[in-house]
């Protein structure tokens, strides 16, 4: 799919109503790469970023944004080692990057509880530095979560 179309679909993406209520899976970081079109991040870099990027040192725990069911956890190329939590109203959360997941989670506990640790940070995937890249998903397209999260940019 070309960027032009996944920036359409990532638009035209209905807001949650009521919106999720979401906790900063890093509490205390800043967003350091926004959602939608970017310049060239490097080679291997998508062009249409459907998530945010929040800074994070290697290792800091990964908190689960809100309540819900464990959907996925598999390793990917460009997200390498990720978790999908799906909530009670039916959108998914996407945390990407990580270096671990909690034990927990991958001894196959279903659910998890807002605030509960789901991983580490780490650098899988393609990545041009440690970080967690979260998304949030309707209907299986991406939405822009920084208004949900309350978080500044930091660049």
């Amino acid at each position: 799919m070309c960027a032009v179309s996944l920036l359409s679909l990532a638009a035209a993406a209905p807001v949650p109503t009521p919106a999720p209520a979401l906790r900063s899976p890093l509490p205390g970081t800043c967003i350091t790469s926004p959602f939608g079109a970017r310049g060239l991040v490097g080679p291997h870099a998508d062009r249409v970023h459907t998530g945010v990027d929040l800074r994070a040192p290697a290792g800091a725990w990964v908190l689960a944004a809100a309540a819900g069911r464990v959907a996925a956890i598999r390793r990917s190329g460009a997200l390498g080692l990720e978790i999908d939590i799906r909530l009670p109203d039916g959108a998914v959360t996407r945390y990407a990057h990580l270096g671990t997941v909690a034990p927990a989670l991958a001894g196959g506990r279903g659910t998890v509880a807002a605030g509960e640790r789901i991983g580490r940070v780490g650098r899988t995937g393609v990545t041009y530095g440690t970080h967690l890249h979260f998304e949030l998903r309707l209907d299986g397209r991406p939405i822009d979560p920084a208004p949900y999260l309350r978080l500044q940019f930091c660049g």
